[in-house]
């Protein structure tokens, strides 16, 4: 359950008991509500599916020993072409010849065998062990052309250790051939995993999920980990009330610890939006100092809850989710406070907003008209898209920096109360599992 979905819950009792209680200056007019049905009833929109460039990788040749490390690095390669969503990787059992047996010039190649395959895209490559470097070489050739591409990438000469990292850097500049932008591999990506004691812990892994570290050991409740700076805000029970703590350069400290709920944090340009409940039942959203903790400006006072802040790109405006039309919508309001208005009218329970970095839509989490939790984005003109439908629920969404991936919490094959870590692109048509090993996994975000 997402923490904006827990305190709307747990706050219900609070806010009927308040329903009389005057409104605070920070709110604004809304227009009348209109009759809400149970659960958003869209389908995902229909059209052209994206056509998949087809494109062969053969295995990557190994040299001095380097045989282990040629057959990581192909895997890492195909994963991270797969996540991708433009390439359709063609079976190796189709490939004509042995392309082991062709060097990585460009004459060495047979381009017809590969165009009787039907590939429009070649990867090649190898690893050769040199001392305690590694020589990393991949080359990417257009087959209807005949000839070597030219993307923004050599050949490199590095440490064992680091030889995903330059495979990441490879398939950026492939998919930045094609796209006119990199790609988004080597990015991380805070998540939250419940363990088999019931406890959750921060985790990191990169997108392609070849590699996860734990950010949090205690014996405790962490939750919705977020970034800014190079920072990680988490809330964390470790000190028994749910305070704001930071990760940075290897070490833990907290950073608001106000009686109740210090949760949700966001970062836009040195100002933290933060949902307090100031040691009462009801939560407002506040900015505070990132390094201080202190407070610095109230900007919602209402007697409902309002949670789960997020900014625009420009740091201009703020999404949230507000209980103040009888069922949790998403809001938005500028940085100040001022100017607040309801977004989504559809559905009676839209959480766990997040702005694309394009500025033109906010993600989020709707109960939809199967009592199932789905992935839905709205625009500033309310106007709605469904990006995920009949695979289970899906949660908690997050954009990739670029703005073209979303990365979410789905139990779809898995089952309740243990969700995985899926990728899928900005339109919701292509869709892949990230964390393939273990479940319980939820409020994935990613770094920007």
């Amino acid at each position: 359950m997402t923490q904006s979905r827990q305190l709307l819950a747990a706050l219900a009792v609070a806010a009927t008991a308040l329903s009389s209680a005057h409104i605070g200056t920070a709110s604004a007019q809304e227009p009348a509500a209109e009759a809400l049905t149970p659960g958003i009833d869209i389908d995902i929109r229909g059209g052209a599916r994206r056509e998949l460039i087809s494109i062969a990788i053969p295995e990557l040749s190994a040299k001095g020993g380097a045989d282990a490390t040629a057959s990581e690095a192909h895997r890492v390669l195909t994963r991270d072409i797969e996540l991708a969503g433009y390439f359709k990787i063609l079976p190796k059992e189709t490939f004509l010849g042995d392309p082991s047996k062709t060097g990585l010039e460009t004459a060495s190649i047979n381009f017809d065998s590969w165009r009787n395959v039907n590939a429009q895209a070649l990867i090649k490559g190898s690893i050769t062990k040199s001392g305690d470097k590694v020589d990393v070489d991949l080359r990417l050739f257009i087959v209807d052309k005949g000839q070597r591409a030219k993307i923004d990438f050599s050949a490199q000469s590095v440490a064992a250790d680091e030889v995903p990292g330059v495979v990441h850097a490879f398939v950026n500049a492939v998919v930045g051939y094609y796209t006119g932008d990199p790609g988004v591999f080597g990015q991380q990506i805070a998540f939250v995993r419940r363990n088999k004691s019931g406890l959750k812990q921060i985790y990191v892994t990169d997108v392609s999920g070849t590699s996860s570290r734990a950010v949090t050991r205690n014996n405790s409740i962490n939750l919705l980990p977020s970034w800014g700076n190079g920072r990680i805000f988490y809330t964390s029970y470790q000190q028994r009330n749910p305070d704001l703590w930071v990760y940075e350069g290897g070490k833990h400290r907290k950073l608001s610890s106000q009686r109740g709920q210090n949760s949700g944090a966001a970062y836009c340009g040195g100002k933290v939006a933060l949902t307090l409940s100031m040691g009462g039942r009801n939560t407002d959203i506040y900015l505070i100092d990132p390094s201080s903790g202190k407070k610095t400006q109230r900007l919602t006072d209402h007697w409902e809850i309002d949670t789960s802040p997020t900014w625009s790109p420009d740091c201009s405006k703020i999404a949230f989710v507000s209980g103040r039309s009888s069922s949790p919508q998403i809001y938005v309001m500028n940085a100040d406070g001022s100017g607040q208005r309801r977004l989504t009218y559809k559905g009676n329970y839209n959480t766990s907003p997040d702005w694309s970095p394009r500025g033109d839509v906010i993600s989020f989490t709707s109960r939809d008209e199967r009592d199932a939790f789905d992935i839905f984005t709205v625009d500033l003109k309310g106007q709605l898209e469904r990006l995920t439908q009949d695979q289970g629920n899906n949660e908690d969404p997050s954009w990739s920096p670029d703005g073209r991936y979303i990365v979410f919490a789905s139990d779809r094959e898995v089952g309740s109360r243990r969700k995985r870590i899926w990728l899928m692109t900005a339109d919701g048509q292509y869709q892949r599992l990230i964390t393939e090993r273990g479940s319980g996994y939820e409020s994935p975000a990613w770094q920007r």
